[in-house]
């Protein structure tokens, strides 16, 4: 499929619900001065949608989307025919799409992506546990994180030194960026972490299915590294856990003090870098078979999260390997690393014996610690921070946003999901957690809800295949747009000129495929806008 469509018409799915769509978004002098001012936004009461509208994708699913902060830029993850891709647009001085490359097959549903704060990398989460961060503008792969479990959201921290990821089972983990080492995790919530969001103070909100949203106050660490707590499971009479080596792509790898040897496989040795027919040295390993030869590559390193064990001499053995595993940790690892296991949770506590290294006692991290704890009737599906941080745009739906069979029968037979009273979307006061306004309008699930930089505004998104814009002291929406089929984000551009929506739609097999738009950007027009301008990002604390 292709990945958009480009520049086009207004199309009658797309049509205004109310005000002139001729009317002018911006006056040319308030444009002329929001790009003279350095991260510049509009400001003041929004009248409606309308002005200029580009629907960059028609064929396709659109799952997620997100501007970049500098840069001019808007990417978006679809679901294509044999993968999912990453589809980046430059903005100036017409939409043009500058990469598409794949992120992973297509079994595994990609529901977050964020820009980092200079809008050079794009980051992709993906259900199969990993995050990809991409260049922008080459849609080269900078790197892999793989967790231990399926990601679902994504957010840079403002100093674009740090990732944090929202998994399916409630966990956030921080990675450093470039390097995508792991810095630290915690429990944010007992379901889905369907959202993340950093304020530029650094604070994180993270909302989840558990009908809470918290705020974490993140701070720049020093923190020693000679222990983990890593998931294992049991496998072939083993406890198995993963790591990875030399920093490479993740290994399975089975704890056994009896093995003379850490091993791995030829294929998890070339994964890691390693020439396996390059080494000269060789270890003989007994097995059940008798002696194997193994060649051997010294002084590699060793990661599980946060805790690298350096200088570890690996045997390269495919028959010395359980099968289904890519690796062994012998009787040289477990002489360096006591091993106990938390069977309640599911996981193995790795330590340095003797602790860490005087050279290593203390690496970079990004603390996050609890700052507030918001708990609500409805679950929370989506978050976002206006410019100043004193805002938020919430999401709420009475029933998770999951797509059952049960939905897809009552879409099938046009039955409409009902209104109610945390069916909403809302705006929502960052220190308090008070709801200041709450908007019923959507039928069934409102699955996505974004703040305008200003925090006047709000965007929400639904299954009910509506996108609707409201203004703070007002019932009715200023604006509202249809779609073919769930919406499932919204977005405000930096600059407060766009709203971004992606959606489903649906798809056609046949002639040129064309269906009805699934990611669209339309202009955000003013009744008499201002341009402010928010604080530069900060440094993590």
């Amino acid at each position: 499929m292709k990945a958009g469509v480009g520049r086009l018409a207004l199309v009658a799915g797309l049509a205004l619900a109310q005000g002139c769509a001729h009317a002018p978004s911006v006056p040319p002098e308030t444009l002329a001065r929001l790009a003279e001012t350095p991260r510049g936004y509009l400001a003041g009461p929004v009248m409606g949608l309308g002005g200029d509208t580009s629907v960059l994708n028609n064929q396709d699913f659109i799952w997620a989307l997100d501007f970049a902060p500098e840069g001019g830029r808007v990417a978006y993850s679809r679901l294509g025919l044999k993968a999912y891709n990453l589809s980046v647009w430059s903005l100036t001085p017409e939409p043009r799409l500058m990469t598409d490359p794949d992120i992973n097959a297509q079994q595994w549903d990609v529901e977050g992506v964020a820009f980092s704060p200079d809008g050079a990398r794009v980051a992709a989460v993906s259900r199969d546990g990993s995050v990809r961060v991409f260049d922008a503008a080459s849609g080269q792969v900078q790197g892999v994180f793989t967790t231990e479990e399926p990601l679902v959201s994504v957010a840079f921290h403002p100093s674009g030194r740090w990732l944090a990821l929202g998994s399916a089972q409630g966990l956030v983990s921080v990675v450093s960026v470039p390097g995508l080492t792991f810095a630290t995790e915690l429990r944010a919530h007992t379901g889905p972490v369907s959202a993340l969001a950093f304020a530029l103070d650094g604070t994180l909100y993270t909302g989840g299915w558990d009908k809470h949203l918290r705020a974490f106050r993140a701070s720049e660490q020093r923190a020693r590294a000679d222990h983990a707590r890593t998931r294992f499971a049991r496998q072939g009479g083993f406890a198995v856990v993963q790591g990875s080596l030399q920093g490479k792509a993740p290994v399975a790898l089975a704890l056994d003090a009896r093995a003379p040897a850490v091993l791995l496989t030829t294929a998890a040795a070339g994964a890691a870098g390693i020439n396996v027919a390059a080494l000269t040295d060789s270890l003989s390993v007994p097995g059940a078979l008798g002696t194997t030869v193994a060649r051997v590559a010294h002084g590699q390193s060793l990661r599980f999260k946060s805790l690298a064990v350096d200088g570890v001499d690996v045997a390269i053995c495919d028959a010395c390997v359980p099968q289904g595993l890519q690796g062994v940790l012998g009787a040289p690892f477990t002489d360096r690393v006591e091993v106990s296991f938390d069977e309640a949770a599911g996981e193995a506590l790795l330590s340095l014996k003797g602790g860490a290294p005087s050279d290593a006692s203390a690496v970079a991290t990004l603390v996050l610690e609890p700052r507030s704890d918001f708990s609500y009737e409805g679950h929370v599906n989506d978050v976002t921070v206006d410019a100043r941080g004193a805002r938020l745009g919430v999401a709420f739906s009475e029933e998770k946003a999951e797509r059952s069979r049960t939905v897809y029968e009552r879409e099938r037979k046009n039955i409409e999901e009902p209104r109610g009273p945390w069916n909403a979307g809302a705006m929502v006061d960052a220190a308090t957690g008070q709801v200041l306004r709450k908007w019923e309008r959507h039928h069934g699930v409102v699955s996505t809800a974004a703040i305008s930089p200003d925090g006047r505004a709000l965007a929400s998104g639904g299954w009910d295949k509506r996108v609707y814009l409201f203004a703070e002291g007002e019932d009715a929406p200023r604006g509202e747009r249809a779609f073919g089929w769930s919406v499932r984000r919204v977005r405000f551009s930096p600059d407060g000129q766009w709203l971004g929506v992606a959606a489903w739609t649906p798809q056609k097999a046949t002639g040129n495929q064309e269906s009805d738009p699934s990611a669209v950007l339309t202009g955000v027009r003013y009744v008499a806008p201002i341009v402010e301008r928010r604080e530069p990002p900060v440094a993590a604390q």
